[in-house]
């Protein structure tokens, strides 16, 4: 599930409990029934913070499906590169600076991390 959440930019665990429950292609993927239960938020929650804390688990899965996809040629394993690039209005075409920006998954449960203890501190709830 974090898999999914972090490949279509879910920001909440609760959400992707949500999009979970209600995406039959989340299902699907996933392996789950149409009348099969969907983990818990806290569930997802306590697992990727205490569970598999101190592994490469979410690494190696990610890795495994990137290798999956090679193998049946969905991907060419290259480098890609992509360009969001924000140009003021009557800016110079000419000046410009080049920024590598690095994101890892990381960076994706630190930024759950930090949403799950804002959405605990709103509601009045421990640690």
């Amino acid at each position: 599930m974090i898999f999914l959440g972090y490949f279509y930019g879910i920001r909440s665990e609760r959400q992707l409990e949500r999009e979970v429950q209600t995406n039959l292609a989340y299902r699907w993927f996933l392996g789950l029934g149409l009348t099969d239960k969907v983990p818990d938020s806290s569930t997802i929650s306590w697992n990727r913070r205490t569970r598999f804390k101190e592994t490469t688990i979410f690494q190696d899965i990610f890795d495994e499906i990137v290798l999956q996809a090679m193998s049946h040629k969905m991907v060419g394993g290259r480098v890609l590169f992509s360009d969001s690039t924000h140009v003021k209005a009557s800016a110079n075409k000419h000046k410009y600076t080049k920024q590598e920006v690095l994101q890892n998954t990381k960076d994706y449960l630190d930024e759950l991390n930090t949403a799950v203890e804002a959405d605990r501190k709103a509601h009045g709830k421990k640690r």
